[in-house]
């Protein structure tokens, strides 16, 4: 018999699913502070910092330089200092990892660094940043939607808000879903001759995940929650396995906009890129 893997998601705004999320959330958090080959394999992408062609790193630093304090949630090794030291004196970075953020301390002395000890209350007063930026951090959120308020929190009057995600529910996929044991695509799997086992993983990927986006779609904001993430059923990482939130670029924006933000128009070159690589880009002015 076939083994079955649950869809187990849930939304974040629905209070009878507390219990479950806060537990989720408890075990992410541990997850991102003791998991150092997760910091490892994100600062691989380090050189997208210095990349000119890719334009969602390249508006972040246009708005850093015009900002006078800024702020990345989930700054793992703060990459950007890496190629940007300039912004350094006005920089703030912060993340789960105690060792990640006393290693940039050292290696960025002018800046200033925090360690994550709540994940829906950032160590900083309110109005204390003009620019506040995630990048591909959103998705590994348990309560996105209380990311986004601590976002609008610290923010000053006149500051942006810039974020960077994949676009799931958009598009139907979700990559921290099991779909088969380990992280053997269906491809690999036909390749070592177990036929079932791919045409499960098929039927997951090509229909059960995208209905289900499809879905889902029709009920935002809910902010869904993958409640089973594969990253914790395997040793290897890769990309996303630890992705709980289902993000949708048009969820964040209609989320936004009850709070009283303007979404900044991508420009088309910004918007073709991020459409063609299945990403939001999001930049909100009040």
């Amino acid at each position: 018999m076939i083994k079955k893997f649950k869809l187990e998601w849930i939304s974040s705004i629905d209070p009878e699913n507390n219990n479950k999320l806060n537990h989720l959330s408890a075990k992410m958090s541990d997850y991102y502070t003791n998991n150092l080959i997760y910091y490892d394999d994100i600062s691989d992408s380090e050189y997208l910092w210095n990349d000119k062609n890719y334009l969602p790193h390249m508006q972040i630093i246009a708005s850093a330089g015009n900002a006078d304090k800024i702020l990345e949630i989930g700054c793992g090794e703060s990459s950007i200092l890496k190629h940007h030291p300039e912004i350094s004196h006005k920089y703030s970075g912060i993340d789960f990892s105690p060792k990640i953020i006393e290693k940039n301390q050292k290696r960025f002395p002018g800046a200033g660094f925090s360690s994550i000890e709540d994940p829906l209350a950032y160590p900083y007063p309110d109005a204390s940043f003009d620019l506040i930026f995630s990048v591909f951090v959103l998705e590994h959120t348990v309560f996105p939607q209380k990311f986004l308020n601590e976002c609008i929190r610290l923010l000053k009057d006149g500051g942006e808000i810039i974020i960077l995600a994949p676009n799931y529910l958009d598009n139907g996929f979700l990559p921290s879903q099991q779909v088969s044991e380990g992280l053997l695509s269906g491809r690999e799997l036909l390749k070592k001759g177990r036929l079932l086992e791919a045409i499960r993983a098929a039927w997951y990927n090509k229909i059960l995940i995208p209905n289900e986006c499809k879905k889902l779609r029709r009920n935002i904001p809910g902010f869904y929650i993958n409640t089973n993430p594969i990253c914790f059923k395997i040793k290897e990482f890769e990309p996303d396995v630890d992705a709980v939130y289902v993000v949708s670029e048009k969820e964040i924006e209609v989320y936004m906009k009850q709070k009283g933000f303007n979404k900044v128009e991508n420009s088309s070159d910004l918007a073709q890129f991020t459409q063609s690589r299945k990403l939001c880009f999001h930049i909100f002015k009040k």
